[in-house]
């Protein structure tokens, strides 16, 4: 997992090299209006065009010449700040959360010249009952509708036989769906009352079947979106501190997490919407953030471009254009364009062990010069980071109990995987100080294979557990997390009294000593 040294003069030289790889070529700004979710179209002579969701309608922006964008027309709607947009076969559908406000559907068949436009609030025994909704999606021939209240708060299905009267066939209903993706059979719903993903079999449009829920790191999913080979699914969830995450989901019913990703500018501010182009995430985020991530490896998600747009949320972009144009909207901000280079990441991976007994080292820190992420081993030993820029750089390994370790000079290549193995070096602890009055006790005090730790009271925030041997070496460690850790024991630990140290997470150091049986 990463996060984000805030060390400015560390930073920039990157930042700089990342902030060209998006560079900016065009902007609107809307008088009176803030903005919201945005979509591509293009008509019958090539023109593109951006669809962008705004609080008092949609307007459509000719993007002919990116440069100097200009709003061709608006569609009125509502007054509400939450707007989305989608479209189908030369339709663009329009959903709010403005009471009454429907869903505007719109024929743009006619750009440049002209639009039509209507309101559609349901059909048969559903007219005038399709009040509002927070998002669409128009996927294959048919029309979802997420929050659709009154009649479904999760998944409303309309068939675009007629893309100008959908026909209501199919709802799920088991929890609220905040947004959805749907490729091929299956809609992957975000459910973000219920911290979770769904993935819904939607074979059969009329009967929509639960496969699985599965929760997301943050427990309040916003949107999802699939890498190009359906086995990747990355969540975003709409929460302060939250990370974006990649799932490996190539199997259903063992889906598991690969990373989690902080945009670098202010990790404190989450991605809201994430979009796939390739092996590519395009993310829109609060703080007014816009970053590229290189998914190509998903256990190692490394950041490779970003822009600044303001200080409002970054709503939604868009990467689909035939030009290769991408779009962004920022609430307050406008709309921007930009000219994007994708550009592969420069890897780094290894292991962090102990260099006496062999075994992984967790929760030790990497640093990479010039680089502003910082990423953690894992309980393994593990750690997967990277740089947006080849180059070569100085790497630092730092833990708790440990000897900070530099390794200089460490050459990272684009595209390119540079494995690191380290190993670190205890600090010797004077075990004199074993038997100081300590706020815990370990059950059995002496025992083989494994051991428990109670604590009273339970540890303010994340502390670490450690044995340490005769010399002062630590030959195990475990985070604390909780009131009870249990804890087993490396097999080939020999038997010997051992010094169980804690750590808690303000740094103070409590000691008891335990015995292994032989």
């Amino acid at each position: 997992m990463r996060f984000v040294l805030l060390v400015c003069c560390l930073i920039v030289p990157n930042i700089f090299f990342a902030q060209m790889l998006l560079q900016p070529i065009g902007h609107l700004k809307i008088d009176s209006v803030s903005m919201a979710g945005c979509w591509h179209y293009v008509d019958s002579n090539g023109t593109e065009y951006a669809l962008v969701g705004t609080s008092r309608g949609m307007s459509i922006v000719d993007l002919s010449n990116p440069f100097a964008p200009k709003e061709r027309f608006k569609v009125p709607g509502l007054l509400n700040n939450w707007r989305e947009v989608k479209t189908w076969r030369g339709f663009a559908y329009i959903g709010s959360e403005a009471a009454g406000s429907g869903i505007t559907i719109v024929d743009l068949r006619a750009l440049p010249d002209t639009i039509y436009s209507k309101v559609w609030k349901g059909d048969s025994a559903y007219v005038d009952q399709v009040l509002r909704s927070h998002t669409v999606q128009a996927e294959a021939g048919y029309l979802y509708i997420f929050g659709a209240y009154p009649i479904q708060n999760g998944a409303l299905i309309c068939d675009l036989t007629n893309p100008w009267d959908p026909k209501i066939v199919g709802q799920y209903a088991a929890n609220y769906v905040h947004d959805g993706f749907i490729r091929g059979d299956t809609l992957w719903t975000s459910e973000i009352y219920a911290g979770q993903f769904g993935v819904i079999d939607i074979f059969d449009r009329t009967n929509p079947q639960l496969i699985i829920n599965h929760p997301t790191p943050s427990a309040f999913n916003h949107n999802t979106n699939l890498s190009d080979d359906s086995k990747v699914l990355f969540t975003t969830d709409e929460k302060s501190n939250a990370p974006l995450a990649s799932f490996d989901v190539s199997d259903l019913q063992n889906i598991t997490l690969l990373d989690k990703y902080y945009p670098s500018f202010d990790p404190s501010k989450e991605v809201h919407n994430v979009r796939v182009l390739r092996n590519f995430l395009i993310n829109s985020s609060y703080g007014g953030q816009l970053t590229i991530v290189d998914a190509t490896r998903p256990n190692n998600l490394v950041e490779t471009a970003r822009a600044l747009l303001g200080s409002s949320l970054v709503w939604d972009a868009d990467p689909y254009l035939p030009s290769g144009i991408l779009f962004a909207t920022a609430k307050n901000e406008g709309l921007f364009i930009f000219k994007p280079t994708y550009k592969r990441a420069a890897y780094l991976e290894g292991k962090v062990t102990d260099a006496l007994s062999g075994l992984p080292i967790a929760q030790a820190n990497i640093f990479i010069s010039a680089v502003s992420i910082i990423d953690s081993t894992d309980a393994n030993g593990i750690y997967k980071t990277g740089t947006d820029s080849a180059g070569l750089f100085s790497v630092t390994v730092q833990c708790s109990g440990y000897k900070t370790k530099t390794i200089d000079p460490v050459s990272l290549q684009n595209g390119q995987i540079t494995v690191l193995d380290v190993e670190l070096e205890a600090i010797p602890v004077d075990v004199s100080q074993a038997n100081r009055a300590v706020h815990y006790q370990v059950y059995p005090t002496i025992f083989r294979e494994s051991i428990q730790i109670v604590f009273n009271p339970s540890p303010s925030g994340v502390g670490m557990f450690q044995l340490l041997d005769g010399s002062g070496r630590i030959v195990f460690r475990k985070a604390i997390i909780s009131s009870l850790l249990q804890c087993d024991l490396p097999k080939l630990l020999p038997a010997g009294s051992y010094l169980a140290r804690i750590m808690n997470a303000q740094g103070v150091l409590q000691y008891q000593t335990v015995v292994i049986k032989s």
